[in-house]
Formats: structure tokens, C-alpha cells, sequence
């Protein structure tokens, strides 16, 4: 049996894992999100079904959890884990707490990494105004997608309203890093 391209199985994970609105930049929890047993249960079915590596599938059940907002149960499955892609996790959990300092933490413990490649390339096509593409411009320098550079943008709307334009745009900035992490942890 082949397995489906990348596209196709990110899109079944998000098929069931996508929320009504995206996750804030704070810890939620929002409404709509799926309790801590669906969202086991589901990512253990789509790591069946997609023929996930147990380690591929670990990571993809902490960024689910994350995703809906259930940081303990996430937590606890990255916090012993010494890979990149955990500490990727634990660094947006951390963010979203709001921890920046541990974050930044986590951050530090990897370069260049191939989600945030993929997402500075991505970054340019969200910017829908000048603002945003100045902030595109603080987030993609050289070129890839800076995660502290996010942190301190994430930092400094933390007291901002909720509807705050440059918030709703950086929760859609969270998403895509979400996506991007993703589209690593399935492919084939």
C-alpha cells in the first residue's frame, strides 16, 4: 500500500484537528477545542492510518494537544524528549503560557530548522497591508522565519485587546507555524 502525498495527509489532520478560530497567542482555553481523550483518540487513529513512526506520532499528539489547548497533557509528552521537534513544541507551549524567557529557552536549542524554513517562505503571502508586511520583514530576517523575534512580538501585544488587528494576524501567523509543524511531523 503507497501512502497518501504530503498534502493529502496534512489535509486528513486537519480535517479533524482545525478549530472554529484559530488558537490565541495566549494559553485559551477557546471554545470548540476538542477534550484531551479525542484528541488521543484521534491522533492515534490518523498515526495508524498514515502509518506514522511511534515517534512521529508522539511528537504529532503533543501539537494537537497544544493546538486545542491542552498544555499539561502536551507538557508532559515533550518535556523528557531531547529531539528538535519537542523542543520546537515546547518552545510554542512555553510562548503560549505566556513563559517568553522559557521559550526563547527552547528556541535556542535548534538552528534553521525545516518548519521555519518553510514558514519564512510561506510568511510573505499573509501580509495583507504595510504593517504586516513590515512585521513579515522583522519575522524573515535573513530569511527564514524568526521564532524569538516572534516571541518578542507575541510579548508585545500580550495586554493588547483580543481583536487587536496586528493579534488576529499573529494568531494566523501561529497557525501557519502550526501547519508547517505539521506538514514535518506526517511527511512520508
Amino acid at each position: 500500500m503507497s501512502l497518501p502525498p504530503l498534502a493529502s495527509r496534512s489535509s486528513a489532520f486537519w480535517k479533524w484537528a482545525a478549530t472554529p478560530e484559530v488558537p490565541e497567542l495566549g494559553p485559551g482555553p477557546r471554545r470548540h477545542v476538542l477534550t484531551r481523550r479525542e484528541v488521543e483518540a484521534r491522533t492515534d487513529l490518523f498515526a495508524t492510518e498514515h502509518e506514522l513512526s511511534p515517534d512521529a506520532a508522539l511528537r504529532l499528539k503533543a501539537t494537537a494537544l497544544l493546538y486545542h489547548d491542552q498544555h499539561d497533557p502536551a507538557h508532559d509528552i515533550v518535556q523528557d524528549l531531547a529531539d528538535v521537534e519537542a523542543a520546537i513544541i515546547h518552545a510554542i507551549l512555553h510562548r503560549r503560557e505566556p513563559d517568553y524567557w522559557n521559550a526563547k529557552y527552547w528556541f535556542r536549542r535548534f538552528d534553521a530548522h525545516p518548519v521555519y524554513l518553510a514558514l519564512g517562505r510561506r510568511l510573505p503571502a499573509l501580509a495583507r497591508n504595510p504593517e504586516q508586511t513590515e512585521l513579515v520583514r522583522q519575522l524573515t530576517l535573513p530569511g527564514a522565519f524568526e521564532p524569538f523575534a516572534f516571541v518578542d512580538l507575541c510579548e508585545s501585544v500580550e495586554r493588547s485587546p483580543a481583536l487587536h488587528p496586528t493579534v488576529l494576524w499573529l494568531r494566523e501567523v501561529q497557525h501557519a507555524e502550526f501547519e508547517e509543524l505539521v506538514n514535518f511531523l506526517v511527511r512520508p
